[in-house]
């Protein structure tokens, strides 16, 4: 048997032992942590120096995106709009109509005008002038801004233009610090796949800056607002912008502003467009000088060559023009002499290749200016010389057209449709009558919107103001269901209405 004092000794031993294991394991485990630390600094610092070399860090190790917001930021601020006229918003809710829609909360129909909106805008001058969408600052009554430092300051609108949905503000006896100003860039220069970085307002936040790419470049046609408005030019970018953007500047990687945010696509994530600096500038410029926008003027509808089109009028395929929809009386193309069939292949020997094109050619030349246009008709080429008028005249000649005014039935008012609204809302026919105001809490309220335009009411034709009056004088106080017929976003669709 073995005695205690051996019996104690193994125990002794075993437990050194224990000790000696238990440190050695922690040892081991101690020195590859110190190893694994060691190695995942040098793969930081490997990874740091990489992403530098690329482009991707600033030699402090910041993002490139953080100079540029820096550098942008006290140029954006805050507006407020304050719009007091009685009615519903001229605008449709093309959320529900249409998948574009811009980013000021006051479109939405649903909504009666008083209420007071918001958006972004972008100091461009020291003396306080503001570049901003035109749909941001839209009858308003009053008007706030807000800067980058908190500041507040009342502003008055110097000029806006709804054909190309830019606007200009100012803030009456203040100087901006030069480093609220913002710069602003070469727009005609951008390239697809560029760095695109958008700041504004989204939902009351202020300063939010968002980073993407340019997506896309020159889009037109966009139904937006309820189809204008009427000069598209669009950049598309993935920058995330919401409500509360519009107005608020789109730039690129050097900080320099390359457009104006102005719409979304509310169908799909990533999907925003601005208008091109070097537009909006343009127009800021003109109302700032004139007070408002000087534009060519034709008086005719172009409509964009499809294959169906090209190959009725016995066209080669790839004959780029416009087509000639329609000639308005008393104007300009009249009396030049063009006809609705021809086709438009070149303005003064420049190639004409879509609508959108076409409409800036003619816009951007002065009134009383020369014009050659190369036409197609019948199948020969012919070249006519035109003596182009001013938009600003046909605008006031368009809006002088007399409403409904007091025959107001079911709470909407009316107006006659003239051939460039005909086209803008891809309407084949110049048929019907273009809905200019909704009533608040009236029977049509929800269903029927502001560029809406009908052309039929219980199966009877709506051709043009005179059927539309003679159609709902009919009814008087009867309380049946009517159902209307109308085109919204080019598209025919039916509503009930219960008086």
């Amino acid at each position: 048997m073995m005695s205690s004092n051996n019996t104690n000794r193994l125990k002794r031993l075993a437990g050194l032992t224990i000790l000696a294991v238990t440190f050695t394991i922690l040892g081991i485990l101690f020195a590859s942590q110190m190893q694994w630390t060691e190695s995942s600094k040098a793969f930081d610092e490997n990874e740091i120096e990489t992403l530098q070399s690329a482009g991707f860090l600033t030699s402090e190790g910041e993002s490139p995106f953080v100079g540029v917001a820096r550098k942008v930021m006290p140029s954006v601020v805050n507006i407020t709009a304050k719009k007091e006229s009685q009615g519903r918003q001229n605008t449709p809710d093309i959320f529900n109509w249409g998948p574009f829609r811009d980013f000021f909360p006051d479109a939405h129909p649903d909504v009666p005008r008083g209420v007071t909106s918001g958006g972004s805008g972008i100091i461009i001058d020291r003396d306080g002038y503001i570049l901003t969408n035109n749909h941001v600052v839209q009858d308003a009554t009053d008007i706030e801004i807000k800067d980058a430092n908190g500041h507040e300051y009342k502003a008055e609108i110097v000029g806006t233009d709804p054909d190309s949905d830019v606007a200009l503000i100012r803030v009456k006896d203040t100087k901006f610090s030069t480093d609220q100003v913002a710069e602003l860039g070469d727009s005609d220069v951008i390239n697809v796949g560029d760095w695109a970085i958008a700041i504004g307002n989204p939902f009351g936040l202020d300063q939010t800056v968002t980073v993407g790419v340019i997506s896309a470049k020159g889009r037109a046609n966009l139904s937006i607002g309820g189809g204008g408005p009427s000069y598209q030019n669009f950049i598309q970018t993935d920058a995330s912008i919401n409500f509360g953007n519009s107005g608020g500047p789109l730039i690129n990687i050097h900080g320099q502003v390359i457009g104006v945010n102005t719409a979304i696509n509310t169908q799909g994530q990533g999907i925003g467009f601005a208008i091109p600096v070097n537009l909006a500038k343009n127009i800021a410029d003109q109302l700032r000088s004139e007070g408002h926008v000087v534009r060519g003027y034709l008086g005719m509808v172009p409509r964009g060559l499809d294959d169906a089109t090209r190959e009725a009028l016995g066209l080669d395929r790839d004959v780029q023009g416009v087509f000639v929809d329609g000639v308005q009386e008393n104007t300009p193309a009249e009396d030049g002499g063009l006809e609705p069939g021809d086709v438009i292949t070149h303005v003064d020997s420049k190639r004409v290749t879509d609508a959108s094109t076409f409409r800036f050619m003619i816009a951007e030349k002065k009134p009383d200016s020369k014009v050659k246009l190369d036409v197609i008709r019948d199948g020969k080429k012919k070249g006519l010389r035109f003596t182009l008028g001013d938009r600003a005249d046909y605008d006031l000649n368009a809006s002088s057209v007399p409403d409904v005014g007091d025959d107001d039935w079911l709470g909407i008012r009316v107006r006659s449709l003239d051939s460039p609204q005909a086209s803008q809302w891809n309407i084949e026919e110049q048929v019907g009558v273009l809905v200019v105001e909704v009533d608040f809490e009236s029977p049509t309220e929800g269903k029927i919107f502001p560029q809406d335009v009908i052309i039929e009411i219980n199966r009877k034709p709506v051709n043009n103001l005179s059927s539309y009056r003679e159609i709902v004088s009919d009814f008087g106080d009867k309380k049946d269901a009517v159902l209307i017929r109308l085109i919204r976003n080019g598209r025919k669709t039916y509503e009930a209405i219960k008086p």
